[in-house]
């Protein structure tokens, strides 16, 4: 078992509670990386769940969660034979976190989409370098060791300042630590933390700074093969101190296999 199949284990404590232990390696700075949570209070909404794949999911970012003991509460709204949707809540010391909806179906991994959008023509990831502007400050506690992201040359010339162009815009490849035990037992469960792992887009405008996660939305579109994820994150709007981050992630044939657009406040 993976360290991140660890960190995600939750235990079901009856009556729609569960309890886990956060792992504090997925801190950044004080707070817990809110991909991580997000993949908790999956693996919570799912647990026996006729239906495996979470095909849409919305959370709504409360407080910042730290490591340590977390209560994840699950409500089943509605169990269908093609979508079950479930209310999950993730909570410490009774102050409320995070509060989501997931809605449950059933991905064949076979299927074939009739029309997709072709992936970005990026560098193979043995061209690309590894680099996290979060681990230039004591705020990255030890996340980007869980992690590894490896950015194209230009996304890394744009987070180091030394592009001719300042477009908010990086492409690369992401995948769980070699030295945690490399993929996930279940590809799918890394797909919450995938699309929110990456520094902040608006990081290519100026120096990395926190920036707080007010809502996120992402879909699950296919099954992904085991293997780093190919993605490309962007921004259409950086005003009056919010901003949207839009992330999409490749497998390895080349499917599009998540999508997804969070609001977020600029790091102050």
């Amino acid at each position: 078992m993976t360290r991140f199949d660890t960190a995600t284990t939750v235990t079901d404590a009856g009556g729609g509670h569960f309890t886990a232990e956060l792992d504090a390696g997925y801190l950044i700075g004080s707070a817990m990386n809110g991909g991580y949570v997000m993949a908790v209070m999956q693996r919570a909404a799912l647990t026996g769940s006729q239906h495996p794949h979470p095909v849409s999911s919305s959370y709504v970012f409360l407080r910042p969660a730290s490591a340590g003991p977390a209560d994840i509460a699950v409500t089943p709204l509605k169990t269908g034979r093609t979508v079950s949707t479930y209310q999950v809540t993730a909570s410490q010391n009774g102050a409320l976190l995070i509060s989501g909806t997931i809605a449950a179906g059933t991905l064949d991994p076979a299927a074939a989409p009739e029309y997709e959008a072709a992936q970005p023509d990026l560098p193979p990831m043995e061209r690309c370098g590894r680099f996290d502007p979060r681990e230039r400050t004591s705020a990255a506690s030890g996340f980007p060791d869980r992690v590894e992201q490896y950015f194209t040359p230009e996304s890394m010339r744009r987070l180091e300042g030394e592009s001719s162009e300042r477009i908010p815009e990086l492409g690369g490849y992401i995948q769980l630590s070699s030295r945690d035990g490399g993929p996930s037992a279940n590809p799918s469960d890394f797909l919450p933390l995938a699309v929110d792992a990456l520094p902040p887009v608006v990081t290519v405008l100026d120096s990395w700074r926190w920036a707080p996660t007010v809502e996120l939305t992402w879909l699950m579109r296919a099954v992904p093969e085991p293997g780093p994820l190919m993605f490309l994150s962007r921004t259409n709007s950086v005003n009056d101190g919010w901003f949207d981050e839009a992330v999409d992630l490749w497998d390895v044939k080349g499917r599009l296999v998540a999508q997804a657009r969070q609001l977020a406040r600029v790091g102050r």
